[in-house]
């Protein structure tokens, strides 16, 4: 068990370089705790000023702490949009090549369980979704067909 333990944090340390490529990831420790950090130097005045603004707001920090990390950078866009845009702007490419990983993944499990299908552009759909299907619902709307 150790050995793949070591193995995976290592995969994870090569990936980590590949994302952070010698840049210092303290600069966004505004992200990770906006209550507990400061500004990084490439702040302009007003987002400076807005994240102090935000880090004083007790309603604000009860919400963080319930939330997800991107889920309360989405929620505040209304009342930081400078801060929130440049949050998104840093966490998005996570979630983007991760479903990109997850969408070859698909396409690789498809083409080889349906080797002769050429078109797997449904079955992607249904691979790469987040939505649960209501399979109660889908039935119930479908009339019986009767005897002949």
């Amino acid at each position: 068990m150790k050995s793949i333990f070591v193995d995976h944090l290592s995969q994870l340390v090569i990936w980590f370089e590949k994302y952070f490529q010698n840049e210092n990831i303290d600069k966004f420790s505004w992200i990770q705790d906006p209550f507990n950090s400061t500004a990084p130097s490439d702040f302009t005045s007003t987002e400076e000023e807005s994240l102090i603004e935000l880090s004083c707001d007790n309603s604000l920090k009860t919400k963080f702490s319930s939330m997800d990390l991107t889920k309360f950078w989405i929620s505040i866009k209304d009342e930081y949009p400078l801060l929130s845009d440049k949050a998104q702007r840093i966490l998005i490419p996570f979630s983007t090549s991760y479903l990109c990983e997850a969408g070859f993944l698909a396409v690789a499990v498809i083409k080889s369980k349906y080797r002769t299908k050429i078109n797997v552009e449904k079955e992607m759909r249904v691979a790469v979704s987040c939505l649960i299907p209501r399979f109660k619902k889908m039935c119930s709307d479908m009339q019986a067909h009767p005897s002949h």
